[in-house]
């Protein structure tokens, strides 16, 4: 076994005890950062809906930007804070680059709770757009990807090879 097989195993343990569990010491705003990622990894990208009350509670509390950690903070306004969105398209919608310089991708959607999500992502050759849908147990797919670029998408444990141009794919949930 590799190492990194074993710190996936490891990250694995420890998403699904954070996902499990409610009263342990929550990670500050940006520092949530990296426990979105672990559930990412894991295949848990939907559990990250379950740690947004902290942004959802901003206007309340006055505020119009990210804070760096739940009051009492030092800052009112700071940028990392803003990593939700970077997850929607990494996590959610489970774009990412699959080799150096994004010459391939990888599609991983993690949906959660969500029952449809859509988005594109800019790429140096251009858009890269994709739609899903829970339709009758299955996760529909539409994909389209930027001339010249190719990758693959990854759903219920089941890799499909993507092409440049429009195609639609099919998952079981």
């Amino acid at each position: 076994m590799k190492s990194t097989d074993l710190s996936i195993l490891g990250a694995s343990k420890v998403a699904e005890s954070l996902v499990a569990t409610t009263d342990i010491a929550r990670t500050t705003i940006y520092f949530t950062h990296y426990l979105f990622e672990a559930f990412a990894k894991t295949g848990r990208g939907g559990a990250l809906f379950k740690r947004l009350d902290l942004w959802y509670d901003l206007e309340s509390n006055g505020l119009r930007t990210t804070i760096e950690e739940p009051e009492p903070s030092r800052s009112d306004c700071h940028g990392w804070g803003a990593h939700p969105l970077y997850h929607f398209y990494t996590t959610i919608l489970g774009i990412r680059p699959a080799s150096m310089g994004f010459g391939s991708v990888e599609i991983r959607p993690q949906l959660g709770e969500l029952g449809k999500a859509s988005g594109s992502m800019t790429h140096p050759a251009g858009k890269i757009g994709v739609a899903f849908e829970i339709l009758g147990g299955r996760l529909h797919g539409e994909i389209t990807l930027p001339v010249g670029l190719s990758g693959k998408f990854v759903y219920g444990g089941i890799e499909t090879a993507l092409h440049e141009g429009s195609q639609t794919v099919w998952a079981v949930i």
